[in-house]
């Protein structure tokens, strides 16, 4: 038994096989047997005869490669959230902030947050910046950008529809990306120019200390203190930071893409961080 947890726990780990991204849920379920648990791999739809057979239930990237399946997808994904609510099993990363939608980026525009300006209802447009093209994004969407329209200020009206959220189209030089886990930062990438749609191979990078300080500021705002978080920047054209979206719900932490030292210390991060989580 590893030194990190002297108890041998059941674990499920909820995540997708049939994602392109499943090679990290396989390095943390292999990190956790390497200490000498019991750990299953299982979609959102798993029986639920098996919930108490489980310690601890971890959400990781459960989301579906086809959008024609994500209807599907929220059906049992909600059952799923509902039905362990009423349960005394510990999870982490079940809903988190981003599980309820985006609507928290209207909140913190609101607030005066560096967030993108983002808005819920159309006659409030003159309250961000006006620009040629707007995007428009669903407030449930499983991404910043998937399902995402560009849209003309004179096609506003026509295109815009209930449960959309509005932002302006903003000039930007890259897509930042700060990984916690807790509120511990632990490594940031780069995507220059930003990470859709293209997905460019992104640079491990180190952030100035307002910078870093900033990130902070918006995982506090999250209160994850159990799991995996990513806060999302674009850096603008004069390197200023503004907030792209937090990701505290089973967000992808590009481990793949990690040296193998670096990918041994945050995943052994990661586990004294359940580990910490099961003994209370």
């Amino acid at each position: 038994m590893n030194k990190l947890c002297k108890n041998k726990y059941h674990i499920l780990i909820l995540s997708n096989p049939k994602n392109e991204e499943f090679i990290e849920d396989k390095y943390i379920a292999n990190a956790f047997r390497e200490d000498g648990h019991i750990v299953k791999i299982a979609w959102v739809d798993y029986d639920e005869n098996l919930d108490d057979k489980f310690d601890i239930i971890i959400r990781r990237n459960t989301w579906v490669e086809d959008n024609k399946e994500t209807n599907l997808y929220k059906i049992k994904n909600n059952k799923l959230k509902e039905r362990l609510k009423e349960k005394d099993i510990k999870t982490v990363n079940l809903e988190g902030l981003d599980g309820q939608g985006k609507i928290y980026l209207c909140k913190l525009f609101k607030e005066g947050k560096k967030v993108i300006p983002t808005i819920d209802k159309i006659e409030d447009i003159n309250k961000i910046n006006e620009t040629e093209e707007y995007v428009l994004k669903d407030n449930d969407s499983f991404g910043s950008a998937i399902g995402q329209k560009f849209v003309k200020k004179e096609d506003l009206q026509k295109e815009f529809k209930k449960g959309y959220l509005l932002q302006p189209k903003l000039k930007f030089k890259s897509e930042i990306q700060c990984y916690f886990i807790g509120n511990k930062l632990m490594y940031v990438y780069e995507y220059t120019p930003s990470k859709y749609p293209n997905y460019p191979e992104p640079k491990l990078i180190t952030l100035n200390e307002n910078d870093k300080k900033l990130a902070k500021q918006f995982a506090n705002i999250a209160n994850l203190k159990v799991g995996f978080q990513r806060i999302d920047f674009l850096k603008l054209e004069n390197d200023e930071l503004i907030l792209l979206e937090i990701e505290d719900n089973s967000p992808h932490m590009n481990l793949e893409k990690l040296d193998k030292v670096l990918r041994r210390n945050v995943l052994n991060e990661y586990k004294k961080n359940i580990y910490d989580f099961l003994k209370q």
